[in-house]
């Protein structure tokens, strides 16, 4: 048999009180598709961080090709062909994604001469992975889903042997997954190894040729693909049987609106909404489909009252929240959970419990109680399932899937009027999925409104009582759950219609 590309044995680690890695051993091979499956803080990323040098083992060894290795750095691992590409990412937003990716070459300046070698070398990968995204464009104007490309690409250009992806289609639409999944075959038919981080069973079903399951810092189950069952999978993961899916939410109570959006036009870096109008009545849900990077976001800040209305208005039970826009703070009944957490939604520096009590914070001078906020924190963080649950963890300590379950905890724990969610669940596992829409539901029962952003087409297909495309920044159909199909969805996705439905 061939030399396996790595070998990690018996690797241990510890933070504080949580054993995150409890004598844990996998084999990668080369040309293969590792799935390292488990739910959110099962210890998958840990392991992987190990290998890639950001955290040393508190003990256990690391072979690459059969010779012992002992990473101090990231550096050190990539320059013996380990990559990584995080859930969050390291691009810089000012710069370009030429620039970004010549940043990150061994002794390249930024400033190259077009054609010149090392914009070449720079581009080789970024024009196979993702041909459309315009090497000059600045980085924060890219979707999501497109940065998760640039940061592939960037990983690939150092000729990693082993390509590390953590939760990489939590960010994607369903072409630019597909696409990545040939791209992974394509990597592994090239000899390399892929290890992915995933808690989706789609991910695995695709494209796994192994499967190690984590629970609790260990492995509980390991076996080829091919030779376990969905059922099976989510069983190891959460050591027991899922219930069924969630029933859908009743139908509101009135139909008089409780939120209007009336003519909203708005811009934020060149990324544009126009013309947006809507009603929610209490009770409603109306989740906003689309391709990831077509408006949502600035959709999303608007209605929080976090950017200036270029046009029309946002009026919540009575209130304009476009004209408070200078009070420079979201409304209290105004719940929010951005698209990307640790940029907008956490102060990455502080502790859990400082930051399960921003929402209390309304005035400069004013400063939560410490023991009411340690209090607070320890109920939501056992209620939510956050992981390691210690209150006085950095916020930047967690992993993407329970920094996305923070944010949740302090958005949706009170009584607001108006529930703004963009991909809430985007890096949860099934059971936390189920958590969060249970939480948002709640809030539908007790009279909030609900404006649900997702590209899970099935699960707005499945719970929001209307569902809104937008394309380019305006909103191309809004239909009944009821009267939805997916060729009618789709082609409002393509910007080919522009009806609303019974």
């Amino acid at each position: 048999m061939a030399q396996p590309l790595v070998m990690m044995s018996s690797i241990r680690k510890q933070f504080g009180p949580v054993l995150a890695n409890d004598d844990v051993s996998v084999t990668v091979n080369a040309g293969e598709v590792l799935a390292l499956l488990g739910e959110n803080g099962a210890g998958k990323s840990t392991l992987m961080k190990i290998l890639y040098g950001f955290y040393a083992a508190d003990a256990g060894t690391i072979r690459i090709s059969g010779q012992p290795v002992s990473f101090s750095s990231p550096r050190e691992a990539m320059a013996a062909g380990i990559g990584m590409v995080f859930q969050q990412f390291s691009l810089i937003p000012a710069l370009s994604v030429l620039e970004n990716l010549l940043a990150a070459l061994p002794d390249a300046p930024w400033l190259q001469p077009r054609g010149s070698t090392k914009v070449r070398a720079a581009l080789r990968w970024l024009t196979r992975l993702a041909p459309e995204i315009d090497p000059n464009r600045a980085v924060r104007t890219l979707s999501v889903g497109e940065r998760q490309l640039v940061e592939l690409a960037k990983v690939l250009n150092l000729d990693a042997r082993v390509v590390i992806l953590d939760e990489p289609t939590s960010v994607l639409t369903p072409a630019e997954t597909e696409r990545l999944y040939g791209f992974i075959k394509t990597l592994t038919s090239e000899g390399k190894a892929v290890v992915l981080i995933t808690h989706k069973l789609a991910d695995i079903a695709a494209c796994a040729d192994h499967i190690v399951v984590m629970r609790g810092g260990k492995i509980v189950d390991e076996a080829p693909a091919r030779d376990r069952t969905p059922g099976s999978l989510v069983e190891a993961m959460v050591g027991r049987g899922v219930a069924g899916s969630l029933p859908p939410p009743s139908s509101p109570p009135t139909d008089v609106p409780l939120l209007q959006v009336r003519g909203l036009s708005a811009d934020i870096q060149g990324r544009k909404i126009r013309d947006v109008s809507f009603e929610l009545a209490p009770g409603e849900i109306l989740g906003i489909a689309g391709v990831s990077g077509n408006g949502q976001f600035t959709l999303a800040e608007s209605l929080a009252g976090l950017v200036p209305a270029l046009a029309g208005d946002v009026v919540l039970d009575g209130v304009s929240i476009a004209s408070r826009v200078e009070d420079g703070a979201i409304s209290g009944d105004v719940a929010y959970v951005p698209e990307r957490p640790l940029d907008n939604a956490v102060v990455a520096d502080l502790d859990l419990a400082l930051n399960l009590a921003l929402r209390d914070v309304r005035q400069l001078d004013f400063f939560p109680d410490r023991k009411a906020a340690f209090r607070r924190a320890h109920e939501l963080i056992s209620r939510y399932d956050i992981r390691p649950p210690q209150p006085t963890l950095a916020a930047s300590a967690l992993s993407g899937g329970n920094l996305q379950k923070l944010v949740i905890a302090r958005e949706l724990s009170g009584r607001v009027r108006l529930v703004i969610a963009c991909y809430p669940t985007m890096g949860l596992d099934v059971l936390a999925t189920q958590a969060v829409y249970r939480e948002m539901f709640r809030q539908a029962t007790e009279d909030a409104c609900v404006v649900w952003i997702s590209e899970e087409l099935d699960d707005l297909l499945s719970y929001a009582h209307r569902i809104a495309v937008i394309h380019a920044g305006e909103i191309m159909g809004i239909t009944r759950r009821e009267a939805a199909d997916r060729r009618t969805l789709g082609r409002w996705m393509a910007g080919h219609a522009m009806i609303e439905a019974a």
